[in-house]
């Protein structure tokens, strides 16, 4: 899988999103998630890492981190930014990820770009890579309108929108258990966001 729309803004896109987050309560989940894979043995997988900035700080938060993308430019600027820690080319299947046990998985803002039907399916290949209790995160661009998702005009790539009952139903049909959500959002971003914690069960 390639990323070409990612690939042709990986430049500007480094240089406009220099911190791991643009909104605080997105590091608040992100130190959340930290505490939960905290202990667990395995690696916790970074799934769509983009530039690496959030991996770079799982790590500070004492995870050991494996950020995954399928996009050449920016893992590119992953490595330059980051080059203590290890990144794959690959997608949310993990069919790069070498095996081993998993301590936790994170996908923000990258399950958006997949197919309803191929995010069911990563799920599900997530499931049978993981033990019961195993942490999950996912945070996406999301809807206010039961029902499936929506298409929207993402600006570099395609990409859907989930109402959060939609997507914890994914989560629940391929063995995930949801523990917490946070829906929020700000005036200078046209939809609401949303992150999903579950567990394996």
């Amino acid at each position: 899988m390639t990323q070409p729309g990612y690939d042709a803004m990986a430049d500007l896109y480094a240089e406009t999103f220099p911190d791991p987050y643009q909104f605080p309560i997105e590091r608040h989940a992100a130190a959340a998630f930290a505490e939960e894979a905290a202990g667990r043995p395995g690696r916790t997988l970074d799934v769509g890492c983009g530039t690496g900035h959030v991996a770079a700080d799982l790590a500070a938060r004492g995870l050991d981190v494996l950020g995954i993308d399928p996009s050449a430019g920016m893992l590119t600027h992953a490595r330059r930014l980051h080059p203590e820690f290890p990144f794959v080319d690959g997608d949310a299947s993990l069919a790069s990820v070498p095996d081993g046990p998993i301590a936790a998985i994170l996908a923000r803002f990258s399950l958006i770009h997949a197919e309803p039907a191929e995010v069911d399916a990563s799920i599900r290949l997530w499931a049978d890579r993981v033990v019961p209790g195993t942490p999950v995160l996912v945070a996406f661009q999301a809807s206010d309108d039961a029902g499936p998702p929506l298409a929207f005009d993402h600006a570099v790539a395609p990409a859907w929108r989930w109402h959060p009952d939609e997507f914890a139903r994914a989560l629940a049909d391929a063995g995930f258990d949801e523990a917490w959500r946070i829906v929020y959002r700000d005036t200078n971003y046209r939809f609401p966001m949303a992150q999903v914690l579950a567990h394996r069960r």
